[in-house]
């Protein structure tokens, strides 16, 4: 029995490994280029196609289409746009970390968005993400230089309900939240979590995680539950390596068969690497071509198995250039997002 599980193991890495080489996607998706170099927030709908935002617009990637402008909507200077997460009736919801709101976009709607959710208490919101159905919805935030973090969800058109509070000193398990992902089965959160150090006056990522936190049928934290360390985001890319770059870990996504895809916004890379068991096990670190600095990816195409990673572009001198890049990797398997778009509801 253990010589066939070593087999199976070793056929999964191989199959995990298979095809995954970084290419520029700019002549694929041109519509980057109507985004600046805060790009993030990349999104999928069912049909496979992707989007991404920036400070103020969400925008198709394919065509260039802009869906919604917060200048053109009359939404103040304030507004901040971070995140995008598709829904089955086509529909977007678009994260404004700076106004504290997640907006409804409906395709081809002009004027003010319809406000979804809403909160001063948030930190933000920097990221989504969705279960399956959409109807569950988990937000992250932070403050970036004071390592502070904060994760919430929403059942339904509930309310927002805080899962953990602000964290800003040594010692606690989760600090500075960014990425936010959800299982394939929908009972563990997932969240980034990273420390920053004042070195040579600069503040600088030291520390680097993802974390787990178990949730019952409905969604909510099971009573007692605490979060535990998945991966060690250093150790699994290397210490002296990520000591030398930082990682900053960013956008978080799972593929249908548990493979998570992080992006590591000081180390150039992606990051995959096998959620199955109790802790995270290392897979690949990918190398990013045009890309400095990636922010966040997601996967979709006609198959669901085209990961688009968004980010800062790269100079020809390997510096970092301000300017919105994207690059693809085939991937084996679908992501849980699209897979999660394309099935039916059993209603």
């Amino acid at each position: 029995m253990r010589a066939t599980l070593a087999i199976v193991a070793l056929l999964f890495s191989a199959a995990v490994q298979a095809d995954r080489t970084a290419k520029d996607g700019s002549t694929t998706y041109p519509g980057v280029k109507k985004l600046i170099g805060s790009i993030e927030g990349a999104s999928v709908d069912a049909a496979g196609r992707f989007y991404a935002v920036d400070q103020q617009r969400f925008v198709d990637l394919q065509t260039g289409t802009i869906l919604f402008d917060t200048v053109a909507s009359g939404l103040p200077n304030t507004t901040f746009l971070a995140a995008s997460r598709g829904l089955r009736n086509g529909n977007f919801l678009v994260g404004d970390a700076g106004d504290h709101k997640v907006y409804e976009i409906v395709r081809g709607h002009k004027g003010k968005p319809r406000v979804r959710f809403q909160s001063t208490e948030w930190l933000q919101p920097n990221d989504i993400t969705l279960s399956g159905d959409g109807k569950r919805a988990y937000f992250s935030g932070m403050r970036w230089s004071e390592y502070k973090g904060d994760a919430w969800y929403a059942l339904g058109r509930g309310p927002l309900t805080r899962i953990t509070k602000e964290t800003n000193r040594p010692g606690v398990s989760l600090e500075r939240i960014n990425g936010i992902e959800l299982s394939g089965d929908g009972r563990r959160l997932f969240a980034t979590s990273a420390r920053n150090e004042v070195i040579n006056g600069a503040q600088k990522p030291q520390s680097a995680q993802v974390w787990a936190l178990d949730l019952d049928a409905a969604g909510r934290p099971v009573k007692g539950a605490k979060w535990r360390m998945m991966i060690d985001l250093y150790a699994a890319v290397g210490k002296k390596a990520s000591l030398k770059s930082g990682l900053d870990p960013d956008g978080m996504r799972l593929d249908s068969k548990g493979i998570m895809y992080s992006t590591l916004y000081d180390h150039g890379a992606v990051l995959a690497w096998d959620t199955n068991g109790r802790r995270g096990k290392r897979v690949e670190l990918i190398k990013l071509p045009t890309i400095y600095a990636p922010t966040n990816l997601e996967m979709g195409g006609k198959d669901g198995r085209t990961l688009v990673v968004v980010g800062i572009c790269k100079k020809k001198n390997g510096e970092k250039d301000e300017t919105a890049c994207v690059d693809t990797i085939r991937v084996p398997n679908p992501g849980r997002a699209i897979t999660g778009l394309r099935r039916r509801s059993r209603k």
